[in-house]
């Protein structure tokens, strides 16, 4: 009898665990995903992930420097549907059913409350940007940035030195193969900023910001904020005029330096514009950036871009009458042109024709004007 009694024991335990075993096996339910090879799906996740198992080789899955944030990307123009594992540190696993699209409709998916299927409500937004070969594109942010990432080797995007929430982008190359393509942001406080990105030399926009307040540089070492950065603006202002042969004039438009100034770590430059003409010239943009001087025949040039930490203008609107002019000082955090470079600024036109730039030499900047006590001196390079 007892022998009867463990056998029917047996029995219903292996039942019992047949039935678990089925349960658990249902409940891990593929969740459709459509993935490219040009643009990167970033999903984030509740917790830490733990563990990621592919398939195929055709896949590429990475972390982000935020531990519960994984992208993901096919190597290739298309691949068999295939699945993925991901485990994360709360226990939960997820089964990933991959399709390939060349456009999927997002790029980045909140997987907190996902279980069969992908809702809108899952859908992180897209943002939209236009990236050029000829212009930089600038997207502040309201938080310090833990991570960058473009879909292709046509866009460049990186984090500028120095400076905590501000990313700086654009085209390296036509988009020949596809139309679009992603550039990603994720900040330290876990949110994801997924940009869908199309090639325009002319964007509309340049300059981005994601940030709810005012958009301002989060730099980690300059030694003066914001407000004592305007009022040394409104000092070298006063202070007047030191050069008189550093500039551009083109159809009756001059754009040129008036000083240069230094305090503690920071570079200023006076910049000026007038316009002599009868033809209101309203103000596109004033790029800054070092380039080499001596070029081959078969040399191609790649222009540094030196970004202002801070911008004092006199006036805000922009718009330069006739015969008006139109101010303004770009900030830096202390730099020096290398031998056989020049430091350029270029002043553009917004929907027409007049671009002026001028050059500003390494020994021009070392003769910079101390401005009260300066508690560090020019390095030379």
């Amino acid at each position: 009898m007892y022998k009867v009694y463990r056998i029917l024991l047996a029995v219903l335990l292996c039942v019992y665990s047949s039935v678990i075993y089925s349960q658990n096996v249902e409940s891990l339910t593929k969740i459709p995903l459509k993935i490219s090879d040009v643009k990167w799906i970033y999903l984030k996740f509740a917790s830490d992930v733990k563990y990621v198992d592919m398939g195929t080789d055709d896949i590429q899955m990475e972390k982000t420097a935020i531990k519960s944030i994984l992208r993901i990307k096919s190597r290739i123009p298309s691949f068999d549907n295939t699945t993925t594992t991901i485990i994360t540190n709360n226990g939960k696993i997820y089964t990933l059913q991959l399709e390939y699209e060349t456009n999927p409709e997002y790029l980045a998916v909140n997987m907190s409350n996902v279980i069969d299927t992908i809702a809108i409500s899952d859908v992180i937004h897209n943002y939209s940007i236009e990236l050029s070969k000829i212009r930089t594109s600038h997207i502040v942010m309201g938080e310090k940035i833990a991570d960058v990432m473009v879909g292709v080797d046509e866009i460049i995007a990186e984090q500028i030195d120095d400076m905590n929430n501000i990313v700086r982008a654009r085209a390296v190359t036509d988009f020949n193969y596809f139309e679009e393509t992603s550039l990603t942001i994720v900040t330290t406080d876990g949110n994801i900023y997924p940009f869908s990105v199309t090639h325009n030399d002319n964007p509309s926009n340049i300059n981005i910001t994601l940030s709810s307040q005012i958009p301002k540089a989060k730099f980690a070492k300059a030694s003066l904020n914001d407000t004592e950065l305007d009022e040394l603006g409104k000092q070298i202002v006063q202070k007047g005029t030191r050069f008189n042969n550093i500039g551009a004039i083109e159809e009756k438009i001059v754009f040129c330096l008036k000083s240069i100034c230094i305090k503690d770590d920071i570079l200023m430059f006076y910049l000026f514009v007038e316009n002599r003409s009868q033809v209101a010239y309203e103000v596109d943009f004033i790029r800054s950036y070092i380039k080499n001087k001596k070029k081959g025949k078969k040399q191609t040039s790649q222009d540094d871009e030196i970004v202002p930490i801070h911008i004092y203008k006199t006036d805000d609107k922009g718009v330069i009458e006739a015969n008006g002019y139109y101010s303004t000082i770009f900030f830096f955090k202390r730099f020096t042109v290398p031998s056989n470079h020049l430091f350029f600024f270029e002043l553009f036109e917004k929907n027409g024709g007049r671009h002026l730039k001028f050059t500003c030499s390494n020994n021009q900047i070392l003769k910079a004007e101390i401005i009260g006590e300066s508690k560090t001196e020019l390095d030379i390079k």
